[in-house]
């Protein structure tokens, strides 16, 4: 009999998380409302949406923003297959999903999608969320981390759109089947049996972080969660503070227990509150209008304190989340920042680049199905993304390139192709043809003018600094 320690997963709770953090990073706040009741169950408190997930979000991605240079091998290969292949990323949006995919491994820490056949030359990129997921099956619990290592997959998609309500159904996915639900009727994702050939689970699966020991996805980013959780409570509870102490509240104290029975009922600048006297030398009734204070600044300071500590701890700079008006910020700070930003962001490349290799695989497979024009089954690719150009100001650029031009370190062809994101035959044909603007211009000297100087004076008869050469007996040459 063997024995082993249990590991407690709390399914529900993950399931909750991930749709939470989804939703949140989409500019849905609707979960708000559980965390509001949760925290203040005796108080009714307005939901507030501060956009912490989105803003998170926005600042690191954007790879795709830009249409990322793919090289596909081997190379060079038929320029049908070569035009196939573009058309087929183009049609199929590729760069959409992933804008897509960027999100979600900032959010939830790991991507998972279903490439599904859309129409002739086009497939369909569908995310699957961990909240969809209700099974994963697997056969190494040492490799769960190894999409190879499922045997099958369970979850939840949606089946139909009733009057605007979305009804979900099933997918099952297997090493042999692939099925979904459509209309209450399951239907065969690849073939109309159910049955595809790849041998494995269709499905594309990479990881920001690695899960847990025997775990087949990892946790999603609660850190950013929680920060997003706490802002927003914070401000509907500073909120009730300010609407509570801002109105001034009359008050009768020493009052008698006929004026108790006529109090009015609750609180605010219309009612009364009564005291009662509990003395008995019998002071009589006072009544007193009393004004809160309200520590609007302390709230203030309190909220950009939490900010400034979650966005540093995060390795990102609180000035992108905070404004300060009428505060000077120098070229190097703004340089320091943005590669700090830059250095965080890169580290999700190798995780792009295996999402891209994923991807490929699995699109010359589906393709194979159906397609008449077979591809390579060899096909690889590896991907460039768009860089920004880090800048401290257009005067420290210029001043760079003006010394580092001469000494031959920097070309401008080289700063239109970064800048431009052309190749450089575009970007010396960009280059030439500002310079011939600006010689048309006569705002910088023409080379050739310049060269013709010296030889028409020389032929108007103006020394040169060069001798004429003598004849043999020493006179002048004729």
């Amino acid at each position: 009999m063997q024995f082993g320690d249990l590991s407690i997963f709390n399914g529900l709770a993950y399931k909750r998380q991930s749709q939470d953090i989804d939703l949140f990073s989409r500019g849905d706040y609707s979960p708000l409302a559980r965390y509001l009741r949760e925290s203040y169950p005796n108080t009714d408190l307005p939901i507030r949406a501060i956009p912490f997930v989105q803003r998170y979000v926005d600042e690191l991605t954007g790879l795709y923003s830009h249409a990322p240079l793919r090289r596909f091998s081997p190379y060079p290969m038929a320029p049908a297959v070569f035009a196939k292949l573009l058309q087929v990323y183009r049609d199929s949006q590729i760069d959409r999903a992933g804008e897509e995919s960027e999100r979600y491994l900032w959010t939830q820490n790991t991507y998972l999608a279903i490439l599904m056949p859309d129409g002739v030359g086009k497939v369909r990129e569908q995310p699957i969320l961990p909240h969809q997921i209700d099974i994963i099956e697997i056969d190494d619990a040492m490799r769960a981390d190894d999409p190879s290592s499922w045997s099958r997959v369970l979850c939840r998609v949606p089946m139909s759109n009733v009057s605007g309500n979305v009804v979900y159904g099933q997918m099952e996915l297997t090493r042999e089947k692939a099925t979904r639900q459509l209309g209450g009727k399951s239907v065969g994702i690849y073939q109309p049996d159910g049955m595809h050939p790849f041998g494995i689970v269709p499905l594309i699966v990479v990881h920001r972080t690695t899960p847990d020991p025997g775990r087949a996805l990892p946790p999603i980013n609660e850190a950013v969660l929680n920060c997003q959780v706490a802002l927003a409570t914070q401000a509907a509870d500073n909120e009730l503070i300010i609407r509570h102490c801002a109105w001034p509240q009359k008050v009768v104290t020493n009052g008698t227990i006929g004026m108790q029975a006529e109090t009015l009922d609750g609180l605010g600048p219309d009612s009364i509150y009564m005291l009662p006297n509990n003395d008995s030398a019998g002071a009589g009734p006072d009544m007193k209008v009393v004004q809160g204070q309200v520590p609007v600044t302390e709230l203030v300071a309190h909220t950009e304190h939490q900010i400034r500590v979650f966005t540093s701890l995060l390795g990102l700079d609180p000035s992108a989340f905070l404004r300060q008006g009428g505060v000077a910020v120098t070229a190097e700070a703004r340089l320091f920042t943005a590669q700090d930003r830059k250095a965080i962001r890169d580290r999700i490349i190798p995780v792009l680049q295996r999402l891209e290799s994923s991807r490929l695989k699995l699109l010359v497979q589906i393709l194979a199905l159906r397609e008449p024009m077979p591809m390579p089954a060899d096909l690889s690719v590896d991907v460039a993304f768009y860089e920004d150009v880090l800048s401290a100001g257009r005067q420290s650029d210029a001043q760079a390139l003006a010394i580092e031009v001469p000494l031959g370190v920097n070309s401008p062809v080289d700063v239109v192709m970064a800048r431009d994101g052309v190749n450089r035959t575009t970007a010396m044909a960009t280059v030439k043809n500002t310079l011939d603007e600006l010689r048309a211009l006569g705002l910088i000297p023409d080379p050739a003018a310049l060269a013709d100087g010296p030889q028409e004076a020389q032929a108007e008869g103006e020394p040169a600094g060069v001798p004429e050469p003598d004849t043999a007996d020493g006179g002048p040459a004729q």
